[in-house]
């Protein structure tokens, strides 16, 4: 039974509509941010057989043929949960899909790529559509308010971010991300890789919450932190594979005048950001980071509009050795679209002029909170 009432999600309809190719569907995405409220809301009215990762006696089904083979022609729909923890998981799902005469539409969701997108891509390679499922985007919200009540509540997003469970009981945001960071956000990274010292990725997380959206090298992390550089490489990496922030790298052709190999990292929902740091939950007007608040925002939904429209997009950031800076510079097949982040739209001269004599040809947007709408709409 849905808890709250449903949000449609923009993937929803190429989720539901059954496949010409006989293949799964292979969901990936953040702890708890409504991969089962999405298949429940799709199968709700068709049936089907649910089966999770969390559970023993189902991990014991999913490892013998002769268990889970048959449930293909007693259900039209078969629902894996949290596969990650499933071994052997894309010889499991390539089994099904051979033997799939009756039809049956086979989901697959997983909080963590870590382990199960190398696991699924390499055994169950042409046998599965692969999708990620975000935190809530302003799209989706704007559809089932309005994109006037977007724009009014931006400064909530900015704070307290996307998450279902914020959306539907903002009453509750502030305990809600604390409770997420305390336990959750933790509980694929701490099971699924082997933590020496779970004290030095706690340590790298916080770090990374203050200074999301800078540029990042892993020698001076390495020196403040006292964690070597490659077990921050380690570390980012995993925070990546578990859809907890995302590596931007850096734009150039220019070698000579363009920093080349900086790096920022953003997290993947505000919200999280802000429960990480002290003071992440204080008003917008009292805050110094509200650049950097405005900037991963604008971020993850840019992120998640090419994500489910599968455009193949690249996003980098773009700096030359004299600062001049552009936040995000977009390549889709070969073309390319600047953005400058601004809380209010203004221009910063200096990055402007910068950046347009190093690529004139591209266009140069200016995004801030008032014209949010026009840029992820068209």
């Amino acid at each position: 039974m849905l808890s709250f009432k449903y949000i449609p999600r923009q993937i929803e309809d190429v989720l539901a509509k059954k496949k010409r190719s006989n293949r799964a569907e292979v969901l990936f995405g953040p702890r708890q941010v409504g991969k089962s409220t999405l298949l429940e809301h799709i199968v709700k009215d068709q049936g089907a057989h649910y089966l999770t990762g969390d559970d023993e006696n189902d991990i014991k089904v999913l490892s013998d043929p002769s268990s889970y083979l048959p449930l293909l022609k007693d259900y039209p729909n078969l629902v894996i949960d949290e596969a990650q923890y499933i071994p052997g998981i894309g010889r499991v799902i390539k089994r099904m899909v051979d033997n799939n005469d009756s039809g049956c539409h086979i989901f697959v969701t997983g909080s963590s790529s870590l382990d199960l997108a190398g696991g699924v891509v390499e055994s169950a390679a042409g046998r599965i559509n692969l999708f990620n499922l975000w935190p809530f985007s302003l799209e989706e919200l704007a559809q089932e308010t309005s994109w006037l009540e977007v724009k009014r509540t931006i400064n909530d997003r900015m704070i307290y971010g996307c998450y279902p469970a914020v959306i539907n009981e903002p009453q509750y945001a502030r305990e809600y991300l604390i409770d997420f960071v305390g336990s959750i956000l933790y509980k694929d990274l701490f099971n699924l890789a082997e933590m020496r010292k779970p004290t030095d990725l706690r340590k790298l997380v916080t770090y990374l919450a203050y200074n999301v959206g800078s540029e990042i090298k892993y020698a001076t992390v390495s020196s403040e932190l006292g964690i070597s550089s490659k077990t921050i490489e380690r570390y980012v990496d995993l925070l990546q594979s578990c859809f907890i922030i995302k590596v931007v790298p850096s734009f150039s052709r220019n070698p000579q005048s363009e920093i080349k190999l900086g790096k920022k990292i953003y997290f993947i929902d505000n919200g999280v950001r802000n429960a990480l740091i002290s003071g992440g939950f204080n008003p917008i007007a009292t805050r110094t980071d509200v650049g950097a608040l405005w900037e991963n925002l604008f971020y993850t939904e840019r992120l998640k509009k090419h994500s489910y429209l599968k455009t193949g997009t690249e996003i980098y950031f773009w700096r030359t050795r004299f600062l001049q800076e552009m936040d995000f510079v977009e390549i889709t097949d070969g073309q390319m679209v600047a953005f400058e982040c601004k809380v209010t739209p203004r221009v910063r001269g200096k990055s402007i002029r910068a950046f347009r004599n190093a690529y004139p040809d591209c266009p140069i947007k200016v995004a801030s909170p008032e014209n949010i709408d026009k840029l992820l709409s068209e």
